[in-house]
């Protein structure tokens, strides 16, 4: 029985066979999804997300204060730069697969609005911490650059990644809330989630949705420059074919200078003006490109890849 185009194009562009996939790239996925797991259940998965910018009120075990440091000094948003880097790496590989297809635009649009749709329901429903619909958004931006060549995916990177920066050293004036509106909204959460019902649950959740939107717009430029980055480097060869001698000096020099740039900055090195906001954030885009280089490239090493 012969197939319909629309069966045979379902499954020309279905889900990769596991022979096809990259496992080195299967393998830095998933130690970032580790490192977001573990930021979340240390900072993130709270009664109140915003209960982490307020002071502790308890002291913290030595195990606890060396833990934490760990995590916010070699983790802490490098995991989730590290993702989005991927995310964008994905969406590259996806429109190059899909290149055969007249139907490429409409599919990737339609993977970005059920992805939006899962989000929004996600933030609504679930956790109002959801990132799901950042990315989605993100993806949308970031799929007509898809069509252009090499350097427009470089030039929007740097772009982007310029106005993240750009916003870390003169942020917007009333962008974030109040430390007495955290204060309010910490201690509502802690009541209503202990004492309410569903409904006073979800309405409180979607109240509480305005303060989550500037925390999304300071990192999206740079959730848009990581995606374009990420969806270069595809386009460039590295993740595919060896360059390990790269790989290895671009891990060796992007963690080194970002770790330098990150721990000045916490010892408090820079005395303030520009210079000293940006460090961190430098470093921390640094340090997650480093590791996504020494993870792929360990991973194709033939030890590696036997583990």
């Amino acid at each position: 029985m012969a197939c319909t185009p629309i069966s045979e194009e379902i499954r020309s562009f279905g889900p990769v066979s596991p022979s096809d996939r990259i496992d080195s790239i299967d393998v830095l996925r998933g130690i970032a999804l580790l490192g977001v797991l573990a930021i979340n259940l240390v900072m993130e998965f709270r009664v109140s997300i915003f209960e982490q910018f307020l002071p502790v009120g308890r002291a913290a075990s030595p195990i606890d204060r060396a833990v934490e440091t760990v995590l916010m000094m070699a983790v802490d948003m490098k995991a989730f730069a590290l993702f989005s880097l991927l995310f964008g790496a994905g969406l590259a590989m996806q429109f190059e697969r899909l290149s055969a297809s007249p139907r490429r635009t409409l599919l990737l649009f339609r993977r970005l609005i059920v992805l939006l749709g899962l989000g929004l329901l996600h933030l609504s429903l679930i956790w109002n911490g959801d990132i799901l619909t950042e990315y989605a958004l993100a993806g949308l931006i970031v799929l007509p650059f898809l069509f252009g060549p090499r350097w427009l995916l470089a030039g929007g990177a740097v772009t982007f990644l310029g106005l993240y920066l750009a916003m870390q050293a003169s942020p917007p004036a009333g962008l974030f809330p109040s430390f007495a509106s955290i204060q309010r909204d910490v201690a509502e959460a802690n009541h209503i989630y202990a004492t309410g019902g569903f409904a006073e649950v979800l309405a409180f959740r979607l109240r509480e949705i305005p303060l989550f939107v500037p925390l999304h717009l300071y990192v999206f430029p740079r959730t848009i420059g990581l995606f374009l980055l990420g969806a270069f480097t595809w386009r460039s060869g590295i993740l595919r074919n060896s360059h390990q001698a790269l790989l290895f000096s671009t891990a060796a020099g992007s963690v080194g200078l970002g770790a330098i740039l990150i721990l000045l900055d916490a010892r408090g090195s820079f005395a303030g003006g520009r210079i000293g906001v940006l460090a961190s954030p430098t470093g921390t885009i640094l340090v997650a490109l480093g590791y996504g280089a020494a993870i792929i490239a360990i991973a194709n090493l033939a030890g590696g890849k036997r583990y």
